[in-house]
């Protein structure tokens, strides 16, 4: 089985959400109690929603569940030239003459509209490994983009 990449702060904040998630369901299950003091099941909507919403929570736990009993802990780069996870730089688009600034992280974390791309990504794929002054082509679903890494941050 593929580990999953985590970073320390993604593990504590999976380590979190597993935590919440196992305190919802003390919760959802009192509130299934509560529910079936409303009589007939077949037509109690406040039973159905509350073991629906027990599916769904027992369904989120066994996915972090699942995580953090494989992943593997990426620590900080230790070259501070050369893109890998957690790293930050600045990249120009060739063709349109911007820069923008980009983080590789794992999958868990990525978040592409504040810059934090994933490493499993075609960009971040790329991008991996790359030093100041490189270039990469990337196929995106908006056609070839062509980035140059200007400045490791």
């Amino acid at each position: 089985m593929k580990k999953t990449l985590l970073t320390p702060s993604a593990l504590e904040k999976l380590e979190h959400e597993y935590d919440e998630l196992i305190e919802k369901r003390h919760q959802i299950s009192d509130e299934i109690k509560r529910a079936r003091g409303f009589g007939d099941l077949s037509e109690n909507a406040e039973y159905h929603a509350a073991r629906e919403a027990q599916s769904h929570n027992e369904t989120e736990i066994l996915k972090l569940k699942a995580i953090l009993e494989s992943y593997e802990l990426v620590q900080e780069p230790k070259d501070k030239n050369t893109i890998s996870i957690n790293s930050k730089f600045k990249i120009l688009d060739l063709d349109f003459d911007e820069t923008e600034t980009l983080q590789i992280v794992t999958s868990i974390e990525s978040d592409p509209l504040d810059g934090k791309i994933s490493n499993e990504s075609p960009m971040g794929e790329k991008l991996m490994g790359k030093k100041v002054g490189e270039e990469v082509e990337v196929h995106t679903p908006n056609g070839l983009v062509r980035l140059k890494v200007v400045e490791m941050l």
